[in-house]
């Protein structure tokens, strides 16, 4: 089912097994990464990053292309570091290639021209393994008819039907992150969309700390201004009335944090469009450098602060390097520590650098029992360590550490509302994730109203709880819930984010969606139409989530008779799924497939449900309806194609699994339920 969920948050040990060869020898590499070695840093980067990911505890345990996984994968191979004390590099290399279970190569105009990645390429492909390659672009540009452009190794294209599928690492495509998960996706027998949905949604939630950590900053830099500036007799009494001032700056700072959110930082927005967020935050940088050299503890907590604001824009590079930077500041001072190592582990989990994130979150920990640390800073501390113990794996311990933050900041009564309904809306993610719906739609609906309240019916974070509570509506099959907190997300984002943000996109298709799986297809249509246009003219006519919109749209028009317009909408939906590697290829094909037997092509359509059935089972394995509902497609084109009984007998073996997640009046469970009759197919 193409739907998009724009939710908020997700994201040394025992090596996994890797899988066994033809002659059932266990594999030593989960894979061989091929590289030219003018390429040396970004394969340095990949290898890295590969190898410090830690597999979601849920993954644990389970079968997957490289074997049963643990907590980290297999090592990679790659050969400057494998062959340093080899005295036979073609020997080394063979093996190497011999005991991976995937080749990486990483695609430049550097590794295109070389005659030992297109040697390793050849290799691997000898070996049977050509499925099992996996390519990441990093410079140059794919197929280009120009030598010195061109960024396929040749051997890629030799014996291969079609064009290669890759990972794009460049800036505007994929970036690192995204060609990093969609790389690991492969290795760990999952989609790639689910592993992007936890990062983007762990992203999307640090938003909220970030806003918490930088009204602390705020108020704790405002007091030593005063203090800078008064006589020393006046010193106290100035730090009273900073205090005394503390609530309100952070409510201030809070909301024009908010306003960061949803603002466009290329764009200059308001009467006369004469500054951007981000202008204003590059002036402020600019004026730290060359200021308060004489007070280093200022000079840290501005540059926290600073920091924070770049990170709630999206500008995680920027971030980073303003908070790396005040590290060489020498002040001692622990609670500014305190701020230093939290913000620095935040961008690092915004960047993907998961371990050490933890690492930073936990040295940042050690300093909170010194009497400068307020409690409001230590709950922070100890929520986001929980949170990103959570993303990596460590759930109950995650669990733990939010509920001892939400104990703290309930003590402080009207002063922590904030930050409570930040730890129950955490405590309710990870309820959700774990399957525990009652619990959290309590969690998240208790955060709901704090953040109503406190912030405002239209912030951002009202939206993600919003979107929560539908997440767990539509889980337990409450489709008309789901519909109607839906479309209070659509009335607040048009609000909001004004009638042209990308995220609007996704809530009009959410909506859409709703409707569609009721059987509500007129009422869907315009939804999609407007979604669909949105996209292409924010990012162009092959962005990734145009394959859930058009092949919504697709079975919209299905319904309202419209085949050939229908088959060209799946038709498109499926180009770009190719293309990207979107795990929504099986859906998009099965859908295509009844369109196709129900126009009376059943051959063709039969051919289609094979196709379909292999990319639903690599990327959907583990939910049982989706197998279920391309074995209910192909049993009805047996059956419109004269082979009845074998046809019935797909169709009601595929029916216990369909009938347990779909009701009998929505769109999958009428259509599975009227091929008993043979009246769809």
């Amino acid at each position: 089912m193409p739907f998009r969920i724009r939710a908020s948050f997700r994201n040394s040990s025992s090596i996994g097994g890797c899988r066994k060869d033809a002659g059932g020898q266990a594999l030593k590499y989960s894979a061989f990464i091929s590289y030219n070695h003018r390429d040396k840093r970004e394969a340095i980067r990949l290898h890295r990053a590969l190898e410090r990911y830690v597999v979601p505890k849920r993954l644990r345990g389970r079968d997957s292309p490289l074997g049963l996984l643990q907590k980290r994968l297999p090592p990679f191979f790659r050969d400057r570091d494998e062959l340093a004390s080899s005295s036979d590099l073609a020997a080394a290399v063979r093996e190497g290639l011999e005991q991976s279970a995937f080749l990486i190569v990483i695609c430049s105009p550097n590794s295109a021209a070389s005659r030992w990645v297109n040697e390793e390429i050849r290799t691997f492909v000898a070996m049977g393994r050509r499925d099992r390659i996996r390519l990441i672009v990093v410079d140059g540009e794919p197929l280009s008819p120009d030598p010195a452009r061109n960024c396929i190794p040749p051997a890629i294209l030799e014996g291969a039907e079609g064009e290669p599928l890759a990972a794009d690492a460049r800036p505007g495509q994929d970036g690192r992150e995204g060609a990093r998960l969609k790389v690991l996706a492969a290795l760990l027998g999952v989609p790639y969309d689910e592993l992007r949905q936890r990062e983007a949604q762990r992203r999307h939630r640090r938003l909220a700390i970030v806003a918490a950590a930088s009204t602390l900053g705020f108020a704790v830099t405002t007091g030593l201004a005063i203090a800078a500036v008064i006589a020393r007799q006046q010193a106290e009494e100035a730090r009273r009335i900073a205090e005394a001032r503390t609530m309100t700056a952070e409510r201030t700072l809070g909301f024009v944090k908010g306003m960061f959110r949803v603002s466009d930082p290329s764009v200059a927005q308001g009467e006369g469009d004469k500054i951007t967020a981000r202008e204003v935050v590059d002036r402020g940088a600019r004026m730290m450098e060359t200021g308060l050299d004489k007070e280093p503890a200022a000079k840290a907590d501005l540059g926290v602060t600073l920091a924070e604001v770049y990170n709630a824009l999206g500008l995680y590079d920027r971030g980073y390097a303003i908070v790396a930077g005040t590290l060489k500041l020498p002040h001692g001072q622990p609670d500014v520590h305190v701020r230093q190592w939290t913000t620095l582990a935040e961008t690092q989990a915004q960047l993907g650098q998961t371990a050490l994130a933890i690492e930073n979150f936990r040295r940042a920990s050690t300093l909170l029992n010194h009497p400068g640390v307020t409690p409001s800073m230590r709950s922070h501390v100890l929520f986001s360590l929980g949170q990103a113990l959570s993303g990596d794996g460590e759930e109950a311990r995650g669990d733990d550490l939010m509920r001892e933050a939400l104990a703290i900041d309930r003590a402080l009564k009207e002063e922590g509302r904030a930050d409570a309904a930040r730890d129950l809306e955490g405590l309710g993610y990870n309820a959700f994730y774990a399957g525990r719906h009652a619990e959290a739609r309590r969690l998240v609906t208790e955060a709901l109203a704090i953040r109503t309240e406190v912030e405002g019916p239209n912030s951002p974070s009202v939206t993600d709880n919003r979107n929560m509570l539908a997440n767990v509506a539509y889980a337990e099959g409450d489709l008309k819930g789901a519909e109607a907190l839906y479309r209070g997300n659509l009335a607040r984002d048009e609000r909001v984010l004004g009638p042209m943000h990308p995220d609007l996109g996704i809530t009009l298709n959410n909506l859409a969606r709703m409707l569609i799986d009721q059987r509500r297809f007129d009422e869907a249509a315009p939804l999609l139409e407007r979604a669909i246009i949105l996209v292409e003219r924010q990012r162009g006519k092959e962005a990734d989530d145009l394959v859930y919109f058009t092949s919504n749209l697709a079975l919209v028009r299905a319904a309202q008779g419209r085949m050939a317009e229908a088959d060209a909408l799946f038709g498109r939906a499926a180009g770009i799924a190719r293309k990207v590697d979107h795990p929504m290829l099986g859906p998009v094909l099965t859908d295509r497939a009844a369109l196709w037997c129900r126009m009376g092509h059943t051959a063709e359509g039969l051919a289609l449900t094979s196709e379909a059935a292999k990319a639903v089972a690599r990327d959907h394995a583990d939910t049982a309806w989706r197998v279920a509902w391309v074995e209910n497609v192909r049993g009805g084109c047996l059956i419109a194609g004269g082979r009845r009984p074998e046809g019935m007998a797909l169709v009601r073996k595929s029916l216990p699994s369909l009938e347990k997640r779909w009701a009998a009046n929505t769109m999958i469970g009428a259509a599975a339920r009227s091929r008993l009759t043979g009246a769809a197919r």
